[in-house]
């Protein structure tokens, strides 16, 4: 897995011999984390919504596996993966071909904004870039910067050598005159820091009754290991219309569960249960356990203006076996109306319940179009592997939007048969590329086997599946073996 870009791609430069690798940066100019700069490994990254993605981005614009940014022949690609929202590069729209990437491009994706930077060209045998060197302006130009760093260049250059060695010199004897002033100073502060303790250990021993073992540090748990779990109700009522949504989280199970009714012209009803992955439970136990519950105070119900209209959010959370539990009835109260939004839009990310904010009409017809689009990606499956993957995927959108419809239109007979006879086709293929891999390993042909481990990552780009999990693994294991046997050379 390359969860870790920036210690993988450094460990690679380290181990590659006189091979050149180019590092490829991606700065935030516009977002929460603006001016945080990510890393982009040779494997690539993938950005979304998802707590599964490489760059997890909170944005509700956004889809959950939104796009990717990858390397094909020492190029920096981006393909969109099907967004709802779609990309753009420097304003232009992203289609079904991916686009390559430049020093410079600008990419935007629902509210956030990125800058492709590099560090250029970096030798293995050198060292890896300092992280410490200070940067220039995201909005500074180049032109600028060469010019200030000339400037710099010819100022140094005009420094008199006499003078530069007449002060060498003296800041060493100024060195060598305070070194015992400066080893008496640290002795005395160990000396007063050791009496300190010392003094603290006695009154403290003398207050507690002779019995140290009474003074004890509370237990730390790490984060992950602290238990939390959750229930929550909304309920929404009217003349005309009922909407119940009920979302649980129960943390023996780990199973986080959804039970949705919309009765009024047109009823829906759905449920959905998922076992969350490790990096989802980790995220929504440190949303629970880092929820600010003792800034909510008493809510206290208030009465309709037409006695029928009810507006209720009801949430109990248990953090370690202690019980919390609010009821808003008819009552608005921002921090808790937060913290129940939290809730609702990890929920949308990790069951894909997007389908529940647009009407029936809205859902036939996107499930539509998605057919439209797979059948497209089907009919170019001869043109690479990837074709396969988009079909699919597009497929899976379509039976997504359908999801929570009843009756059904007639189009779920021809997403799903797509969807069966695409995704046998991609298995198919899988297969034979993880036969030609195994051959490689067995005669220890490690180029041949990373370059078709390569190949998988680009035909299974999700990286919920496992089978780019397992690929991800074995191409570690590949290029610290390709490593180990230059090195032994």
């Amino acid at each position: 897995m390359c969860k870790e870009g920036v210690n993988w791609h450094e460990q690679q430069v380290e181990n590659r011999g006189a091979r050149m690798t180019k590092t490829v940066d991606l700065i935030v100019v516009s977002g929460v984390d603006a001016g945080k700069i990510y890393a982009i490994p040779e494997c690539g990254v993938v950005l979304g919504r998802s707590h599964s993605c490489d760059i997890c981005l909170e944005d509700g614009a956004l889809s959950r596996q939104h796009c990717r940014l990858y390397f094909a022949d020492d190029k920096l690609m981006l393909q969109d993966l099907l967004s709802s929202n779609g990309t753009l590069v420097n304003g232009n729209a992203v289609c079904k071909t991916p686009v390559q990437l430049h020093h410079g491009d600008v990419i935007a994706l629902g509210s956030w904004v990125f800058r492709v930077g590099g560090s250029g060209e970096v030798s293995a045998m050198g060292a890896a870039p300092s992280a410490n060197i200070p940067t220039h302006s995201l909005f500074e130009t180049d032109a600028s910067v060469q010019e200030r760093s000339g400037s710099i260049a010819s100022s140094e250059m005009r420094t008199d050598g006499q003078q530069a060695d007449l002060f060498t010199a003296s800041s060493e004897k100024m060195s060598e005159a305070s070194q015992p002033v400066a080893e008496k100073r640290r002795f005395i502060l160990w000396i007063s820091a050791l009496l300190f303790l010392l003094s603290a250990g006695v009154i403290l021993y003398l207050v507690r009754g002779g019995e140290p073992e009474e003074v004890r540090t509370p237990r730390q748990l790490p984060r992950v290991e602290q238990e939390a779990e959750f229930s929550y109700e909304r309920t929404m009522i009217d003349a005309q219309h009922l909407f119940r949504y009920i979302l649980v989280y129960d943390f023996t199970s780990n199973i986080l569960s959804l039970d949705v009714d919309d009765l009024g012209e047109q009823d829906r009803s759905f449920s959905k249960r998922l076992e969350l992955s490790s990096e989802g439970k980790k995220a929504l136990i440190s949303l629970l356990m880092e929820a600010d519950l003792a800034s909510i105070g008493e809510l206290f119900p208030e009465r309709s203006h037409d006695g029928i209209t009810l507006e209720q959010r009801r949430l109990t959370i248990v953090r370690n076996r202690a019980i919390w539990q609010r009821v808003a009835e008819n009552v608005q109260n921002k921090d808790f109306n937060a913290l129940c939004d939290k809730l609702e839009f990890f929920a949308r990310n990790e069951l894909q319940v997007w389908a529940a904010q647009y009407s029936v009409a809205e859902l036939e017809a996107l499930a539509r179009e998605q057919l439209s689009i797979a059948d497209r990606y089907w009919e170019q499956r001869d043109l690479g592997d990837d074709k396969v993957w988009l079909a699919i995927a597009a497929y899976k959108k379509g039976l997504s939007a359908l999801e929570t419809l009843n009756p059904k239109p007639d189009c779920l007979a021809a997403l799903s048969a797509g969807l069966q006879q695409s995704d046998a086709l991609l298995s198919q293929r899988y297969e034979a590329v993880l036969f030609e891999i195994d051959q490689a390993m067995n005669t220890q042909r490690y180029d041949v086997a990373e370059s078709l481990l390569r190949k998988i990552l680009q035909m299974i780009p999700d990286r919920d599946d496992a089978r780019n999990q397992q690929a991800s693994e074995r191409l570690l294991i590949v290029e610290q073996r390709r490593g180990g046997d230059k090195g032994g050379r």
